[in-house]
């Protein structure tokens, strides 16, 4: 099992934290978890994860007043969409797993999601576009076991994660597999969490919007490995 540490594209990483120092961490003030159509599924069939991305891959950008941020190249870095309007959230709960809001398409909990997003989407609706978007990496990594994860989850970032697998400029559309027992600890695929991180840019290349995750906890059950829980954790818009 190789693992490797990968951050790419920091300058884009840079600022999405400045954005998050200025526009804070909680509460109905903060934007809620940006919108993305990236997989057409994730799915584990007995030791094989299947990973397959959407063809035409979609992000939530959001508009900002240069003259707020100081101008200069901190703006000029800053996603702008440009594609049709977003409204609206995909579900709503607040609390722990059970009660999260659950993605539309996937059913995976959605971190920091809450009731609030459609208010705050409503004040903000003339700032907000789905862009064309690629993924420039998609990892695959070995978490920790369920008390490791539940005292220390990473955020959407790649942080301390380090990658088993990494693919470098999927195509939309791709299917890729990785096999679980050269990603986990051992020679068995070890029950916890793992993740599929991925890095989206803009179409073109020029823009990078930082990285999101599908964290997904793995039973071992009377029938073999299983996906039980899955968080989907993105970044606010």
């Amino acid at each position: 099992m190789k693992r490797r540490s990968f951050v790419r594209g920091s300058a884009g990483l840079a600022v999405g934290a400045a954005l998050t120092g200025c526009l804070g961490t909680g509460g109905s003030n903060s934007p809620p978890p940006r919108k993305s159509d990236v997989f057409a599924d994730v799915a584990l069939q007995e030791t094989t994860l299947q990973i397959q991305l959407l063809s035409e891959i979609e992000i939530e950008t959001r508009r900002q007043n240069q003259s707020n941020l100081g101008g200069g190249a901190v703006a000029a870095l800053l996603p702008v969409g440009r594609a049709r309007a977003a409204k609206g959230a995909a579900g709503r709960g607040t609390g722990g797993y059970s009660s999260a809001p659950k993605h539309s398409r996937h059913g995976w909990a959605i971190w920091h999601g809450g009731a609030y997003s459609d208010d705050w989407r409503d004040d903000h609706d003339d700032e907000l576009r789905m862009a064309d978007a690629s993924v420039a990496t998609l990892g695959v990594a070995y978490l920790g076991t369920d008390d490791e994860y539940e005292n220390d989850a990473p955020g959407p970032g790649p942080g301390s994660v380090s990658w088993d697998e990494t693919w470098d400029d999927p195509e939309g559309g791709a299917d890729l597999t990785a096999d679980l027992t050269g990603v986990s600890p051992g020679d068995a695929v070890r029950e916890g969490w793992y993740r599929v991180g991925t890095e989206l840019v803009s179409a073109d290349g020029s823009t990078n919007y930082g990285w999101q995750a599908v964290d997904m906890e793995v039973d071992s059950g009377l029938g073999g490995a299983q996906m039980d829980k899955a968080w989907y954790v993105k970044p606010r818009v």
